[in-house]
């Protein structure tokens, strides 16, 4: 099973402009596969919403009863964060207000998590600059493939309508260099 790992950009754009109430195609599959571990993220992301959304709202709530999902790191992850943090152009993703307010930082660590169980980022952040500090770049530097916000909603789409959930989905190993999920999987199952 794959596992996908997903950045805090992904939950908020969704509970901006997906209403929970109304888009069932994506929040039941979406549900369904973090109560089955299909889809993880980091508690920093947990601690970066929560702030955001609140317990009062129906976001909040959602969030709550899903928090179980969102995992601390393993000493293994600790090992990854150290060799993303050694690249000076990933410590200045670290924005200094975070520092100042000691306010978490997901990036380094959602990609540490992937690594270590052989999982997809789901990230919304441009993969367009190869020199950026960006999630697309530190996961490209430790072999993490990632997906785009289109490709986690096709996938749930396709989970939703009972189809094989990787049809017309689409993840990157490279920058900006997509590739059929079908593929990537293929192409791991020859390896093994």
């Amino acid at each position: 099973m794959i596992t996908y790992v997903v950045d805090n950009n992904i939950f908020s754009r969704s509970f901006r402009n997906i209403p929970l109430d109304v888009f069932d195609d994506i929040w039941e599959p979406w549900s369904k596969c973090m109560k089955n571990g299909k889809i993880i993220s980091v508690d920093e992301a947990y601690c970066e919403m929560e702030k955001r959304w609140g317990p009062d709202t129906e976001e909040g709530k959602w969030l709550k009863e899903h928090k179980g999902y969102f995992l601390k790191p393993t000493n293994e992850e600790g090992f990854y964060i150290r060799e993303i943090f050694k690249s000076k152009k990933f410590r200045e993703g670290i924005k200094e207000s975070s520092l100042r307010n000691g306010t978490p930082e997901a990036d380094a660590i959602l990609v540490a998590k992937a690594k270590v169980i052989n999982g997809i980022v789901v990230t919304a952040e441009s993969d367009e600059k190869p020199n950026s500090e960006k999630i697309p770049n530190i996961a490209v530097s430790l072999n993490v493939p990632y997906m785009n916000i289109s490709n986690f909603y096709k996938l749930l789409k396709n989970i939703y309508k009972s189809k094989n959930e990787y049809e017309e989905v689409y993840i990157c190993k490279d920058l900006c260099e997509p590739i059929l999920l079908n593929e990537y999987l293929g192409n791991l199952r020859e390896r093994a």
